[in-house]
């Protein structure tokens, strides 16, 4: 496996602060700098060293962000709030409440622990502030637009906006995630998912953005083009391919430089 061992910049003001591939227990983490400096998901606790090591080299630390944006609430993509509301007991943490159930509760299928062997700690109550459909959040110097895309999850979002002039859509595991085991759920549950996911995308299809961001893709790839999401809209449910490894063996990190 391979992670950042130091912040890759995409814009002035937008950064992969993690990014580990193959992926092992992570999901992909963005900071947008500015005003309002915001991460956009925050990945795994085992990732959160390696993160805030990151933001230091951006001369940030925890205690400097605003705020953190969930795309959904699975376990990669959220647990390691925890630890890092330990270096901020004010950090604030916003996710569709579609997913509240997910972070609240403690079942390893819903929040996809199940894949990671690893104990999912829940959220308190408190802890969750909720992400509305339509409307907007500030982040950075700019706004996201709030556009729910149920199908990964319930409560899976993107989020769309104008960062540095280029529409950025930060899409989560809604582009190019993973559909759960059967195991765990009814045909009927399944089947439906992957109906509502398309009915998501095709949805996200009507908007407009030059780049993507998503949840699991090696940061020397990222953005990912419009065309190659066009692409992906097309040929979703065309095969849902059972295969899904985890990185069994620990192998040295590699440093991704940042581009000039």
């Amino acid at each position: 496996m391979t992670s950042l061992l130091s912040p890759v910049q995409l814009s002035p003001h937008l950064f992969v602060v993690y990014s580990e591939y193959p992926h092992r227990d992570s999901g992909n983490v963005y900071l947008i700098t500015g005003r309002y400096p915001t991460l956009v998901d925050c990945g795994s606790r085992r990732a959160v060293p390696q993160l805030i090591d990151n933001l230091s080299q951006l001369g940030l630390r925890v205690d400097d962000l605003t705020q953190v944006i969930a795309t959904h609430g699975d376990y990669d993509h959220v647990q390691g709030f925890h630890d890092l509301r330990l270096q901020d007991p004010d950090l604030c943490l916003y996710l569709h409440r579609s997913d509240w159930p997910i972070v609240q509760g403690n079942d390893p299928y819903q929040n996809a622990s199940y894949l990671y062997t690893r104990p999912f700690v829940p959220f308190a109550p408190d802890l969750c502030l909720p992400l509305e459909d339509g409307t907007t959040i500030d982040a950075g110097d700019t706004t996201l637009s709030i556009h729910h895309a149920p199908g990964h999850t319930e409560g899976s979002v993107c989020l769309l906006g104008t960062i540095d002039d280029r529409k950025v859509l930060f899409a989560g595991d809604a582009v190019g995630g993973a559909m759960r085991s059967l195991t765990g759920a009814t045909m009927t549950i399944w089947v439906q998912a992957a109906v509502t996911w398309e009915q998501s995308l095709q949805r996200l299809a009507e908007l407009e953005f030059d780049w993507v961001l998503n949840g699991h893709e090696p940061a020397q790839t990222l953005p990912l083009s419009r065309a190659r999401f066009d692409r992906g809209v097309r040929s979703f449910g065309r095969m849902l391919s059972p295969w899904f490894s985890l990185e069994e063996e620990e192998t040295p990190s590699l440093d991704v430089s940042t581009p000039a």
